[in-house]
This record gives structure tokens, C-alpha cells and sequence, in this order.
């Protein structure tokens, strides 16, 4: 029986995140793109506001070796705190379009973005560290899932305002209150930052004075497999979430206060994901569930593809239902794999060192991605081809893409190994067949009257 607990005062972390989460889901999330569409910015531009958060995170390769001397807690509220300041000039920024032209207000968007996304990659490498550093293995999937429900909740309630005041997108006022939103939502956030515990146990000693060599990290195997699968997956799956929202908005011409509202309802069903995962990841593992998020995938793309085919009617209705649908299999995905990478380097030497460079590869896939992916839809917008007597216009070529770049996921996942993990195969089975056996027979053999 697992007899280890959560820390005392582990819920400033949970309120941290939040409030955090209020700000990034609207300065970094759908309310920023739309801002940015609004003002006629091209799918590239669009690829390089989602890139930007992850391309300045290579940041974390100058700060990681150093975050345990100069302390989690001192980084992290720094970093945060310079960056919260900088939401007071993109709250601002809507205002400018009465006298400015937009692509000057564009580039403006572009340097405040630089900037806050620059002083978050300064200091987030000591967030992951910290927090590995005060949980217990044996209940960090408990914790993640509890951190994660804060984060679905706040999201909802986030976008559910921005939604209501984005029904008037021509109304730039609209978008000021919400950045404004972001920025309250910051300020809020260090309260509770600060109020986090430290780790019982000093740091190494000699861990700030002799760093590992960043190669011989890339040398351990459990770590690399898991590497290359989170790179593969940010390059053929996630990277194309931005475009998703670009195609329902302008091919299935739904508002932008109701795509906000329907992210917070993904948001929502997220935390029922959350809730699943609670008490079950602990004992059965990361891996089966990493496994199950990647049957969804298959069947996501390939509904979105036939969508953009004009293969199937009712887009009005199977658009939204597929974007909320996601956020359930979206917060298994990331609670699995955050978990996965916590037990796989969080007992190492050098631990913040490898949080750093697994965040820096991902998160510069992240950021170029997008880019690359809003470059190619560009050129491919107009064209139009024909495949087994089926019309594909750019957006079918596109998802069509991104399904076939699934077989690539699969070969990286099965490379994934941990330890006492349920395979995906049994964890179907006993989800789809066993379980519902079991309360069959349960119902037949109720006594009557």
C-alpha cells in the first residue's frame, strides 16, 4: 500500500497554476490568434506568435545548471514577475488600431510576445524541477491530476469570459478587457508562487559547480526514447492545433466567441479525463494510456480530413463536437507523458539539466512547426487535387498529412518503455469487456423484489 502523501501547503502550487493558467490560456491561446487574424496577420504570422513561447525556451540550456544555487523559488518569481509586466503593454496594444495601420500593430504584437515569452523560458526550467523535487513518486500522478483540474477549471472560466466579450470581435475594446484579463490573472498568480514549499533537502553538493555535459545525457536510453517520442508527437500532432481553429473559424464559419467557448468546453471535459486518470495512473502505469490517446489521434485527423473533403455533412456539428472531444484525450496525453518523464529522470543527477533539455528540444519543435506548417498552408490554400475520384482542396491535404505522419507516432511509442506499466492492449480490454461484464453479471444476480 502506497503510504506516501502530498506536502503540506501543496495547494499553493494548485492555485499558482490557476491563475497562471487565466493568463497564458488567453495571452498565448485563441483570444491572442484571433487578435491577430482580426488584424489580417497570414497563417505564418500566426505560426510564429504559437512558436514563440517554445522557440525562447532554449533559454533554459544557459540557466538549467545554475537554478538549484540560485533557487527554485528566486527564478521562478522573477522571471514571472518581469513577464507579467509586459501584459500591461499588450493589454494596451487593441487600442493603438484607431491610429495605427495594422501591420504596425502586428509587429508590436510580435515584440511584446518576444519579450514575455522571453522571461518565461529564463525561468520556467526550475518549475518542473521544484515540483518533482517536493512530490513523492508514488503519488505524482495524483498530484498532477489535482494540478491539472485547477488548470481545466480556471481555462473554462477563462475563455467562457473572453468568449462572451469576443461575440463583438470588430470592437477592440473587447479584446483589451480580455488581454487585461491575462494580465490580472499573472499578477494573481504570485501570490501563491511565492507560497510554495521549498524541497526538504539542500541541493547536491557541488551540482551548480560541476554541470553533466549536456551529451551525455542524450547517451541514457529511457530518456532518448521518451525524447524522441514527445518530438515526434509535438511535430505531427499538436503543432497543428493553431490551424484547427483557423479552419473551423473561416471554412465552417463558426464566431470566435463560440470557438472560445467551445476550447472551454474541451477544457472542461479535460478535467473528466483528469478524474479518470486520478486513481488509476499511479498503479497502472503511464504507458497504456499513452497507447489509447493514440487510437484517438487516428480517428481525429481522418474525421477532420473528411470535413475538409466535404466527404461528410454536418461540419456545423461534428466540428465542435471534435474540438471538445480532444480536450478529454488531450489531459490524458499530457498528465501521462508529464508523469512518465517525472519517474524516468527525477531521481537523476542533474534532474533540472534534463527537464531543460527535454523542454528545449520539444519546445523548439513547437515553435517551428507552426511556422512551418502555416507556410505550407499558405501556398497549398488554393489548390485542389484529385484523389480516387475524391476533391481535395488545402485544408483535406493538409489533414490528410497529418494522419499519414501518425504511422511515424506509432513507431516512436512503441520504442516507450516503463516498467510494471499495463499494456494498452489489456487496459482496452478490461476498460471495454471486462468492466462491463462485471457489472452485467453484477445486475443478473441482483435479488428481485
Amino acid at each position: 500500500m502506497n503510504s506516501e502523501t502530498l506536502p503540506p501547503r501543496i495547494h499553493n502550487a494548485y492555485f499558482f497554476q490557476a491563475f497562471n493558467a487565466v493568463s497564458w490560456q488567453i495571452c498565448l491561446g485563441s483570444p491572442l490568434i484571433l487578435f491577430a487574424r482580426e488584424l489580417g496577420a497570414p497563417a505564418v504570422v500566426l505560426g510564429l506568435l504559437a512558436g514563440l513561447a517554445p522557440l525562447t525556451s532554449v533559454l533554459q540550456l544557459v540557466v538549467a545548471p545554475h537554478a538549484e544555487r540560485i533557487g527554485y523559488r528566486k527564478l521562478m518569481v522573477s522571471g514571472w514577475s518581469a513577464r507579467v509586466v509586459t501584459l500591461v503593454f499588450l493589454t494596451l496594444l487593441p487600442l493603438t488600431v484607431t491610429f495605427w495601420p495594422p501591420g504596425v500593430v502586428i509587429a508590436l504584437m510580435i515584440l511584446i510576445m518576444t519579450a514575455f515569452t522571453t522571461l518565461r523560458g529564463i525561468a520556467t526550467c526550475a518549475w518542473m524541477p521544484w515540483i518533482t523535487a517536493i512530490v513523492p513518486r508514488g503519488v505524482r500522478g495524483a498530484y498532477l491530476s489535482r494540478d491539472r483540474t485547477f488548470i481545466g477549471i480556471a481555462s473554462v472560466a477563462a475563455l467562457v469570459v473572453a468568449g462572451i466579450f469576443l461575440f463583438d470581435h470588430d470592437n477592440m475594446w473587447a479584446f483589451s478587457i480580455v488581454f487585461g484579463l491575462s494580465f490580472l490573472g499573472g499578477a494573481t498568480s504570485l501570490y501563491f508562487l511565492n507560497r510554495i514549499p521549498e524541497p526538504e533537502c539542500q541541493p547536491r553538493v557541488g551540482a551548480s559547480l560541476a554541470p553533466l555535459r549536456w551529451r551525455d545525457l542524450l547517451q541514457d536510453g529511457a530518456f532518448v526514447r521518451l525524447l524522441i517520442f514527445s518530438v515526434v508527437v509535438q511535430l505531427c500532432v499538436l503543432s497543428t492545433a493553431t490551424f484547427v481553429t483557423v479552419f473551423v473559424r473561416e471554412e465552417v464559419n463558426i464566431q470566435d466567441g463560440l470557438i472560445l467557448w467551445i476550447t472551454a468546453g474541451a477544457a472542461l471535459v479535460g478535467i473528466l479525463g483528469l478524474r479518470l486518470l486520478r486513481s488509476r495512473v499511479d498503479g497502472l502505469g503511464s504507458r497504456p494510456f499513452l497507447g489509447v490517446v493514440f487510437l484517438w489521434w487516428t480517428l481525429y485527423y481522418f474525421a477532420w480530413f473528411l470535413l475538409a473533403a466535404h466527404a461528410i455533412e454536418g461540419a456545423w456539428l461534428l466540428a465542435p463536437l471534435l474540438m471538445v472531444v480532444a480536450g478529454f484525450f488531450a489531459s490524458i496525453y499530457e498528465l501521462s507523458l508529464t508523469r512518465l518523464m517525472m519517474n524516468t529522470v527525477g531521481d537523476r543527477y542533474g534532474t533540472t539539466q534534463y527537464f531543460a533539455l527535454q523542454s528545449v528540444i520539444v519546445s523548439l519543435v513547437a515553435g517551428l512547426a507552426p511556422i512551418l506548417w502555416g507556410g505550407v498552408l499558405d501556398h497549398i490554400r488554393t489548390l485542389e487535387i484529385v484523389v480516387a475520384g475524391l476533391p481535395l482542396n488545402g485544408y483535406a491535404i493538409f489533414f490528410g498529412v497529418q494522419w499519414l505522419l501518425l504511422g511515424v507516432v506509432l513507431v516512436a511509442l512503441l520504442q516507450v518503455r516503463e516498467g510494471n506499466a499495463m499494456s494498452t492492449k489489456t487496459l482496452l480490454y478490461r476498460v471495454l469487456v471486462a468492466a462491463p461484464g462485471h457489472r452485467l453479471a453484477g445486475l443478473a444476480h441482483r435479488p428481485r423484489g
